[in-house]
C-alpha cells in the first residue's frame, strides 16, 4: 500500500492565517483597555512583581498603624509613603491590598464620606464654589466579620492604653453619636451637656481625656474635643442669625464606624426584653428618619436673616417718619 501523503498547504494561504492571527491578537490587546488602567499600564507590577508585593504590605501596614491612632489614611500619605514614584499602580496596589486585609485581618478599607454642609454660610460657600468635591479621599479600617461574630468576646477593645479605657470610650463616643443622631442629627450643645450630666460621665471622661493636650475647659469638654478629633462628631458654630449657637452632628468616623445601625444596637441593648417590641422599633425608625434637620434648620436660618433685615429697614424707613414729622411741627 504506497504511503499516503498529506497535502500540503498552498504557499499563499499561510500569509493569510499568520496576517489573521497578528491582526486578531492585536484586536484582544487593544479591546481591554480596563486591563492595562487596573495594572496601571504595566502588567508584570500585577503578575508577582516583587515591587508590587512589597507596595501591597505597605499600604497594609499604613492602613493598620493609622487606624490604631484613630487616624484617616489618606491618598495623599499613600502616595508619599508607599507608592512613590509609582502613582500610576494605586489601583492594583489598593485592590491587591484589600483582598489581604479582608483574608488575613477580617477588615477592610472603607471611604469615609464628605462632610455635611449644614450651616447657610457653607452651602452658599459650596454654591459658589466651581469644583465640586465627589469623594474624600480618605479611609479607615471595617470589619467584614458577619454579624454572629462581632460580638466582644471576639472582636475584644484595644489593650492600648488599656482594654477598660478602651472599651470606656468606644461606649461613650457610642452613646455621643446616638444622641445625636437620635435628635435629628444635629444636637444643641446644652442638651448635649444636660445628656452627659444625667449620665454622669465626669469620672469616665477625666481618664478618657487624660492625654488630650487642652488648657483649660473642664473634663467632658476635654473628652468632646477628643470625639472630635477623631472624627466622630463635629462642633459647629453659627451666628447667621445674629445670635451665636453652637450646635453638635456627627462626623465622617462616626457615620461610617457607628451610622443608623450601631444606633439601633445600642438602643435594642439598653432597652432589652420590652413588652412592645414592635412599638420600640416604630419609634427607633421615627427617630432615625428625621435627619433632614440640619437641612430645615439652615432654611429656618435663612428665613430669620430675611425676617431680621426687613425689620432693620422698617425701624430705619420708621426714624425717617418721625424726623419728617418732628420738622414740620
Amino acid at each position: 500500500m504506497p504511503p499516503t501523503r498529506k497535502r500540503r498547504a498552498p504557499a499563499n494561504e499561510e500569509p493569510e492565517d499568520l496576517d489573521g492571527h497578528v491582526r486578531q491578537t492585536q484586536r484582544r490587546r487593544v479591546s481591554d483597555p480596563d486591563e492595562d488602567e487596573f495594572a496601571g499600564g504595566d502588567v508584570s507590577a500585577v503578575q508577582g512583581d516583587g515591587n508590587f508585593d512589597a507596595m501591597v504590605k505597605n499600604m497594609v501596614r499604613l492602613v493598620l498603624a493609622c487606624e490604631y491612632s484613630r487616624t484617616p489614611v489618606r491618598r495623599a500619605d499613600i502616595t508619599a509613603k508607599v507608592l512613590g514614584t509609582n502613582a500610576r499602580h494605586f489601583k492594583a496596589v489598593f485592590n491587591e491590598a484589600q483582598i489581604q486585609l479582608r483574608g488575613t485581618f477580617g477588615m477592610e478599607m472603607t471611604e469615609l464620606p464628605l462632610r455635611e454642609k449644614v450651616t447657610l454660610a457653607q452651602r452658599r460657600a459650596a454654591q459658589k464654589s466651581q469644583t465640586t468635591q465627589k469623594s474624600s479621599g480618605s479611609w479607615i479600617l471595617t470589619s467584614v466579620l458577619p454579624e454572629r461574630f462581632r460580638q466582644a468576646e471576639i472582636l475584644p477593645p484595644s489593650q492600648a492604653p488599656t482594654a477598660e479605657l478602651e472599651s470606656q470610650y468606644t461606649g461613650l463616643y457610642t452613646f455621643v453619636v446616638s444622641l445625636i443622631l437620635l435628635n435629628g442629627g444635629m444636637l444643641p450643645d446644652g442638651k448635649l451637656e444636660r445628656y452627659l450630666k444625667r449620665v454622669d460621665v465626669e469620672e469616665a471622661a477625666a481618664q478618657n481625656s487624660v492625654n488630650i493636650m487642652v488648657s483649660g475647659g473642664d473634663k467632658t469638654e476635654k473628652l468632646l474635643k477628643r470625639m472630635e478629633k477623631d472624627g466622630y462628631v463635629i462642633k459647629i458654630r453659627d451666628n447667621t442669625s445674629g445670635e451665636e449657637t453652637v450646635e453638635w452632628t456627627v462626623g465622617p468616623r462616626g457615620r461610617t464606624e457607628i451610622g443608623d445601625t450601631g444606633v439601633r444596637g445600642m438602643v435594642r441593648q439598653v432597652y432589652g426584653e420590652v413588652d412592645d417590641q414592635a412599638e420600640l422599633e416604630r419609634a427607633l425608625e421615627r427617630s432615625l428618619g428625621t435627619n433632614e434637620v440640619p437641612k430645615r434648620r439652615a432654611e429656618q436660618a435663612a428665613q430669620t436673616q430675611k425676617k431680621g433685615r426687613r425689620r432693620r429697614t422698617e425701624v430705619r424707613e420708621g426714624g425717617g417718619t418721625s424726623d419728617e414729622s418732628s420738622d414740620d411741627d
